[in-house]
């Protein structure tokens, strides 16, 4: 009998139908002949995988197909590759193909090479349309369009109108978008970990956008997913160091919008925020939810916990993570004698490379010198409870977008000193000096307006209760105190010497 294949991936204006595709090929069929229909609607031609393809191929291979009819070559296939394994199948069962639009006879030599030449175009056109796909993806994410997917928790999908072309952008939603807010609030102005407060989520019953429970790793993703900030130019310079390709200019950086990150499929995976090298960044339609510094507070700490995984995990002394040896620079850490004694030994000795030490000095020693020092530096401190975040300041984020394009325009001289002769090198020189003056001066009034009513920032910490709980506090109650006070600490056998933030 006769096979007629046809496909149709979509539904689409300018395609042509299963129907149309049938007809043109009945046109082949002389009266009487015996013919069957294979149609695959919705798969596409970039494999072999569609079932009534899989069906006919059956056919061929029990011998009850003689001829096989298609309304074009690109129905049946276009990939190289799986065109010529199906020619060998075609080939080993003497069966002949008819296309209505290739006029090609693959009962010979010329009309089999241009059976191949055909098929090479029909793969590259495929190719070139998936290219063109992939660059309107990332022109279309450049002008803010919506790329697709489900609105973030904390917002609702919208349709709106940009530069005359159909879109959707985010709008809060009641009721979500102050559980954001909060969620926010506690993690960067306390010291409660995301498993807790993933935990705290669970237990008021909040489920995620997709209905499912809250996790540390899903809390994790929704802090860092920039769609929330009120970007200004401190986020700019910090998802810029973080990595990203960034689409809008520094100016653009106002304090008021939210930001959507895209970048290849196969790199979007769990650390999709974390790692942003060659992501993409672009400033969105919709409103930010979070002031930047609140936003940032967060990274800086979902940052640290990053960095800390593997350090200052012991459970013998709360000093673990922070202490040096004084002698050769690597990290002390806790040795049980199981017997109740615990001293320390630095990373130097093990690797026998450090033989400063000539005594033990037992960690107790230590954490009581320390202690008595800590406390006293938290005395003169003046209590003051943790600032509420604000909302950018125009004037001071006007001073850090001048800060950025000046920096940029130093970057681009430097970079073209390379190729620089002597009359061009006195251009550089000339105007780099000068952007270098007016980067000191708007330096200075950045740390001038910095400064007006700035209140140290202690993580949420209650000052008070540092000093009078002390002795009721655990390990890692002490250790957080520890860490936001103190940056290092370093140990020889006669000393100690401690570095406060």
């Amino acid at each position: 009998m006769i096979a007629v294949y046809v496909r149709q991936s979509v539904d689409k204006k300018d395609s042509i139908s299963i129907e149309s595709q049938i007809e043109y090929c009945k046109n082949k069929i002389i009266s009487g002949e015996e013919y069957k229909i294979y149609e695959d609607k919705g798969f596409s031609g970039k494999n072999t995988a569609r079932p009534q393809f899989l069906h006919m191929m059956k056919d061929i291979e029990r011998g009850e197909v003689t001829k096989v009819i298609i309304y074009k070559l690109d129905r049946i296939s276009r990939a190289i590759l799986d065109f010529a394994n199906m020619m060998d199948t075609f080939d080993k069962h003497n069966v002949s193909i008819i296309s209505c639009n290739d006029p090609i006879d693959t009962t010979t030599p010329m009309g089999r090479a241009m059976l191949t030449v055909t098929m090479t175009f029909a793969q590259l056109e495929r190719e070139t349309i998936q290219q063109r796909i992939k660059d309107n993806y990332y022109a279309r994410g450049k002008q803010g369009y919506y790329l697709g997917g489900r609105a973030p928790f904390g917002y609702k999908k919208i349709e709106t109108i940009l530069n005359g072309k159909k879109t959707y952008t985010f709008e809060s939603q009641t009721g979500q978008a102050e559980q954001v807010y909060q969620l926010f609030s506690d993690y960067g102005g306390t010291d409660i970990s995301l498993g807790k407060l993933s935990a705290k989520l669970t237990e008021e019953g909040t489920k995620t956008n997709s209905g499912g429970i809250w996790s540390g790793v899903s809390l994790g993703r929704l802090l860092r997913n920039p769609v929330y900030v009120k970007a200004d130019a401190d986020i700019y310079l910090y998802l810029k160091n973080k990595g990203a390709i960034m689409n809008n200019d520094v100016g653009d950086y106002i304090g008021e919008n939210g930001c959507y990150v895209y970048a290849e499929r196969k790199r979007i995976s769990k650390s999709k925020f974390t790692d942003l090298s060659q992501s993409y960044v672009t400033l969105a339609l919709h409103k930010g939810l979070i002031p930047a510094d609140l936003w940032l507070r967060c990274q800086h700490k979902l940052d640290n916990n990053k960095q800390i995984k593997n350090n200052g995990k012991g459970t013998h002394s709360w000093l673990s993570g922070l202490m040096k040896c004084g002698y050769c620079g690597m990290a002390v850490n806790v040795v049980n004698n199981n017997r109740g004694s615990n001293y320390i030994n630095c990373g130097g000795r093990k690797l026998r490379i450090c033989y400063e030490r000539k005594r033990v000095v037992k960690i107790e020693q230590i954490e009581a010198v320390i202690q008595e020092q800590l406390l006293k530096r938290i005395k003169k401190i003046k209590i003051q409870e943790v600032p509420t975040a604000l909302d950018s300041n125009p004037e001071l984020n006007y001073l850090k977008i001048k800060l950025v394009q000046i920096e940029e325009k130093i970057n681009n001289f430097i970079k073209q000193i390379g190729d620089a002769n002597n009359v061009v090198m006195q251009y550089i020189n000339r105007n780099v000096a000068e952007l270098d003056e007016k980067r000191k001066d708007i330096n200075s009034q950045i740390v001038r307006l910095s400064n007006v009513n700035d209140t140290p920032d202690y993580g949420g910490l209650e000052l008070e209760k540092c000093i009078d709980n002390w002795d009721n506090f655990d390990i890692g109650e002490r250790k957080i105190i520890a860490k936001t006070f103190m940056k290092k600490v370093g140990i020889t056998d006669d000393s100690i010497e401690v570095i406060f933030y």
